[in-house]
């Protein structure tokens, strides 16, 4: 039986037996597919997650050189048929249970889904699940920019574990045995203003409340210094409680945000892919991504919603919603829903790392609609889930679920005009109503128009409004 870990050093062992990956650009390529078990990464992908995007960095054969190294790990792995090439890329046959990973990440997910309910528990857990990492930095020694990516994505993840279980020490009682640990922490991160309120807790709960109030100071005028801000709200009232000798509350309740327009009541002919959509969302494990495309004015939007809303008992820490807007500016409007403080001069990449440890533990779906650059903002963590519109193909993950928005069947847009028109109405006049299903192209929005303007002139028959529209040309 094969195993793999990614935390720490990349690493296999077969029956025990530690296994030769060879090279580093070989172990590039394995870490790549490990990300990923059991899905196509494409050649592209491992092409530029090895050597980057700069194609003037490539060797000569990018592609081959990919090739050799795949076969050189199947003659490393011992099985020839684990490493299989599909259309344009590689898929390594796996079990996701096989990588320490994926057993850190669902571990981590159930703590924090037990936080409130069995804090003990989740305790339990989250120091299972962090005693996992066998060294500081995950997939240690691997070069190329995805394993890069990778780091710190994981480095995020595990911060905010950390912070978590610090979170259920103070809430259990165990600030004595916290306290070193989180000083230390304090230090590595001087701006994270949780770190230090936990610190701060710890601090006063050990009797040193004098040093927990000078610590308190420092941060101010560090913040203020560094990035012109306040500290936030939560650390403030925990100095304000200490002052006044308050005892202050230890496990904070994290935002939930809502974010999600109505959805629609009388969307039509759309259960096919509804269904399909809401059955990757719902599948255990991973970060699903589903894509939906389509022409203008095929209701993409308004599938994304009603998917989002039927799948968001699956999500219990959240939905986020971005209509439009750049990757910088959404993103900060997330953070601020999920209680972080962005700074303004954030850049695009550190407001992802720190969107994505905000996003670690918790189970959040993400509506992208009609984003430009949606990468940024795919939640790239294990148990939280995302649904794209009018993005690039190339811009969603290999894996990502794609399904094609077109117009509705001719029965289906005679339905929609009925919902909304009045059935009695629209079966009067049923071949005007098919030339005017024609004349929408079956496109639900044009359909939708057209029929809020009869239902808003009852004296009008459909033969009227198809007359204006050919009047109109």
């Amino acid at each position: 039986m094969l195993e793999f870990r990614v935390l720490g050093s990349l690493r296999a062992r077969c029956e025990g037996v530690e296994v030769d990956l060879g090279r580093p650009q070989q172990r590039a390529v394995l870490a790549a597919l490990l990300l990923a078990p059991g899905q196509l990464v494409s050649t592209d992908r491992l092409v530029e997650g090895v050597w980057g995007e700069d194609d003037a960095r490539w060797p000569k054969d990018p592609v081959g050189q990919i090739g050799t190294h795949v076969h050189r790990l199947r003659r490393a792995l011992g099985a020839p048929g684990l490493v299989v090439a599909a259309a344009g890329g590689y898929r390594l046959s796996v079990p996701r249970g096989s990588v320490d990973l994926f057993r850190y990440e669902a571990a981590v997910a159930e703590a924090v889904a037990l936080r409130h309910q069995e804090p003990l528990r989740a305790w339990e857990l989250l120091g299972e699940a962090l005693g996992a990492w066998a060294g500081a930095r995950a997939l240690d020694g691997v070069p190329g920019p995805l394993a890069e990516r990778a780091r710190e994505r994981l480095a995020a993840g595990r911060l905010a574990a950390r912070k978590v279980r610090y979170d259920l020490d103070l809430a259990l009682g165990r600030h004595v045995e916290a306290l070193e640990e989180l000083g230390a922490l304090a230090a590595e991160c001087p701006l994270d203003e949780e770190v230090h309120r936990l610190h701060l807790l710890a601090l006063h709960r050990c009797g040193r409340t004098a040093q927990a109030l000078a610590e308190y100071g420092a941060l101010r005028e560090r913040l203020d210094r560094e990035l012109g801000l306040e500290p936030a709200v939560a650390v403030v009232e925990l100095a304000d409680r200490i002052r006044r000798g308050e005892a202050p509350v230890s496990l904070r309740r994290l935002p939930r945000p809502s974010q999600l327009p109505p959805d629609i009541p009388d969307l039509v002919g759309r259960a096919g892919l509804a269904g399909q959509a809401e059955r990757a969302l719902r599948a255990v494990g991973g970060s699903p991504v589903v894509g939906l495309s389509g022409p203008a004015g095929s209701g993409k939007s308004a599938l994304a919603v009603h998917i989002a809303h039927a799948a968001q008992d699956a999500f219990p820490d959240g939905q986020l919603y971005a209509s439009g807007g750049e990757p910088g500016t959404v993103l900060a409007a997330f953070l601020r829903a999920l209680g972080e403080r962005p700074a303004g001069s954030d850049t695009v990449g550190e407001l992802s790392v720190r969107y994505r440890s905000a996003l670690a533990g918790r189970r959040v779906l993400v509506v992208l609609d009609g984003v430009a650059d949606p990468g940024p903002l795919l939640p790239a963590t294990s148990g939280c889930a995302a649904v794209v519109t009018g993005a690039d193909p190339g811009a969603l993950p290999g894996d990502a679920v794609r399904l094609t928005v077109g117009a509705l069947e001719p029965h289906d847009a005679h339905e929609l005009l009925a919902r909304i028109v009045g059935v009695e109405r629209i079966g009067r006049e049923p071949a005007a109503v098919e030339e005017l299903a024609g004349l929408c192209g079956h496109l639900p929005v044009l359909l939708r128009t057209a029929a809020a303007r009869l239902a808003a002139r009852p004296w009008w028959s459909v033969a009227d409004l198809v007359t204006r529209f050919a009047e109109r040309g």
